[in-house]
């Protein structure tokens, strides 16, 4: 009997020490699966977040549309238009002896701006009862300041204004047009990132194009010296100046970081360059301006470029939107001249 008892013991003890090596390995593959379940959820959370990226990146969502983006260029081109007849009207103008020297001064200052036609002509007609051309002036200035501003990559902030575009203009050779506007998009935006602060920024270009524009008029001949323009000059429009630099940096934004689908640009007519009107359109709305030279850019246009695939082939879809509106030279020609001592 007890021999018995003694068996089934040792065989209790066997199926116990059976079961603590099964308890064990079960543990065992336990702890396995639980390092491979942490393995794969932070892969998981890795792919996760990769493709998140990748979405981001990849994406041909557009959160502005073509047409709001003519709307924003026809508000800025409007506000640069009032803002200028404004100013223009509410100076005088007669070229004083006591000014001669900062007269000449802001005539070489804006024959490197604006060229020597645009110079002669604020030198030589008379503004004081019809400032048309000075007003044509401050638009062009305003109106060239303002593409910059939408095109610009970095505010000038980095210095690498051209590295930027030639690196995005071998991006778009190459690559889709997907990849290319993301690119774009993330660039601009952490580009900018860096520069100024945001405020800082703002006053600088308020200030910037501000001086020009008081400039301009001293150049031609306002009866106020440069000082006593540019404490008139802040008070009166130093708001309207701020929105304009306001509206030009919302395009900077739209065109260079929220439309990827395609590229969009403000276009101009070149001061010097021949009038044609398959691209531009004379600010008088004549039409038959043919060969006549462009004197500046009154109101900026847009064009669009997208990168399209052919069969086996890529290829640039071209639009223009909307045509720039330019001043021709001959616009003075009907202008009363300064009277020439002998």
């Amino acid at each position: 009997m007890r021999g018995t008892y003694q068996q089934e013991i040792g065989t209790l003890k066997q199926q116990l020490e059976a079961k603590k090596a099964e308890a064990t390995e079960v543990r065992g593959e336990l702890q396995r699966s639980q390092s491979k379940l942490a393995e794969v959820t932070t892969l998981l959370e890795t792919r996760s977040r990769e493709l998140k990226g990748a979405q981001v990146f990849l994406t041909t969502a557009d959160t502005v549309s073509g047409a709001e983006v003519i709307s924003l260029v026809d508000a800025l081109n409007a506000e640069i238009l009032q803002t200028c007849a404004f100013i223009s009207d509410s100076f005088d103008f007669a070229r004083k002896l006591e000014h001669a020297d900062e007269i000449k001064e802001g005539c070489a200052r804006i024959s490197e701006l604006m060229g020597t036609s645009m110079t002669h002509l604020l030198s030589t007609v008379q503004h004081t009862a019809d400032p048309l051309l000075v007003q044509i002036a401050l638009q062009g200035a305003a109106v060239e300041f303002s593409r910059w501003i939408i095109m610009t990559w970095d505010f000038d902030g980095l210095q690498a204004e051209q590295q930027l575009s030639e690196i995005y203009n071998d991006i778009k050779n190459t690559e889709t047009q997907a990849i290319s506007g993301r690119w774009r998009a993330l660039t601009r935006k952490h580009a900018q990132n860096l520069v100024l602060q945001q405020d800082d920024l703002h006053s600088t270009m308020v200030t910037h194009i501000s001086d020009t524009l008081i400039v301009i008029m001293v150049a031609a001949g306002c009866t106020k010296s440069y000082e006593d323009v540019y404490r008139e000059f802040t008070q009166k429009f130093g708001e309207r100046v701020s929105n304009i630099v306001k509206m030009a940096v919302r395009l900077n934004k739209v065109i260079g970081e929220e439309v990827t689908s395609a590229d969009l640009w403000p276009t101009h007519g070149s001061t010097g360059e021949k009038f044609d009107s398959e691209t531009m359109e004379d600010f008088e709305g004549q039409s038959d301006q043919a060969e006549k030279l462009v004197l500046c850019t009154t109101a900026l246009g847009l064009s669009r470029s997208e990168k399209v695939v052919l069969g086996d082939t890529t290829d640039f879809k071209f639009t223009v939107l909307k045509k720039p509106k330019v001043a021709l030279e001959s616009v003075a020609d009907g202008l009363e001249r300064e009277e020439v001592s002998p």
